[in-house]
């Protein structure tokens, strides 16, 4: 099985006018990345019939539908009754995540999120969203999603490289002390977690993962490898961070299908590295999370 752990989605009302939703709504971080003013964008959109095609052509199984780093609570609240209702769509092929803003409502948001069928949270922006390890909100939502069984994915911005345009920084060592601290969670950081364990001496936590959404436009293939030998493979996710046009130059529509020919051709893998890559370990994060739901049901 191949899963896509890194994904998002929008309505239609959002593809209209991308930015004059989001300035509506006071998420101009949001529109600067997806609608920049005064340069073209990569952000490519996608209803579910097109995402559905998109993955049938590269042979996903799967799609983790991520929420956004909103800087408004009532965005979250928003965009997670989006996902639920791509999941009730097709419950087989997506699994959503919620957007959560780590503030006093913060339980409120999960136990609602839990009600309305996701799965786990993210994507989450410590810089964008006013949080850190420190945090009290941060520390109530990460005991919670440890209790839950549900991954947590946070944006990573890359410290020694190449990132999107408007891209505001990540504190990676605080995401080392993020996943030491609390016992159970599962912390996934994107893009590769800003290539962090490629320049860090210290241990990795073993419930830190890595996907590789966007590597694309960040990394050369080589990057596989390297995090692969640096983190484990058992700590490897395929993201693709559809749909992103991650391959600009060559592609005028996002489609996951060229990456993951890539992954095969020139990440330097063997095939039980692919496996765990592609979809093993992600099952393996997400069976805790479907034990613990056959557990509360029983």
């Amino acid at each position: 099985m191949i899963i896509d752990c890194h994904t998002h989605c929008y309505p239609e009302e959002v593809v209209a006018d991308p930015r004059k939703w989001a300035e509506a709504r006071r998420e101009l971080h949001w529109a600067d990345l997806v609608a920049p003013e005064g340069r073209k964008s990569i952000q490519d959109w996608a209803d579910p019939k097109k995402f559905l095609q998109a993955m049938d052509q590269a042979g996903v199984d799967r799609a983790v539908l991520l929420g956004w780093y909103w800087e408004n609570e009532a965005s979250c609240r928003w965009h997670n009754e989006v996902i639920a209702e791509w999941v009730r769509a097709a419950p087989k092929r997506f699994i959503g995540f919620a957007a959560i803003l780590p503030n006093e409502n913060v339980i409120e948001q999960l136990e609602l999120a839990q009600s309305m069928g996701l799965r786990g949270v993210g994507e989450l922006h410590p810089g964008v969203q006013g949080f850190d390890s420190e945090s009290e909100h941060w520390q109530t939502l990460a005991r919670w999603c440890a209790a839950h069984h549900w991954p947590v994915n946070c944006h990573a911005t890359s410290e020694n490289g190449p990132d999107h345009p408007s891209s505001v920084p990540t504190p990676l060592q605080d995401y080392m002390k993020m996943a030491a601290e609390t016992s159970g969670l599962n912390l996934i950081l994107a893009h590769w977690g800003g290539g962090l364990p490629r320049h860090t001496t210290q241990a990795l936590p073993a419930n830190l993962y890595f996907d590789c959404s966007a590597s694309p436009l960040l990394y050369r293939m080589s990057v596989f490898r390297e995090i692969m030998d640096k983190a484990g493979p058992d700590h490897v996710l395929f993201g693709s961070d559809y749909p992103l046009r991650i391959y600009p130059r060559r592609r005028r529509s996002a489609e996951m299908k060229t990456f993951l020919d890539a992954i095969r051709d020139e990440a330097g893998l063997d095939e039980a590295e692919r496996a765990a890559l592609l979809g093993g370990n992600f099952q393996r994060l997400v069976a805790a999370t479907d034990s613990a739901i056959s557990g509360g049901a029983a």
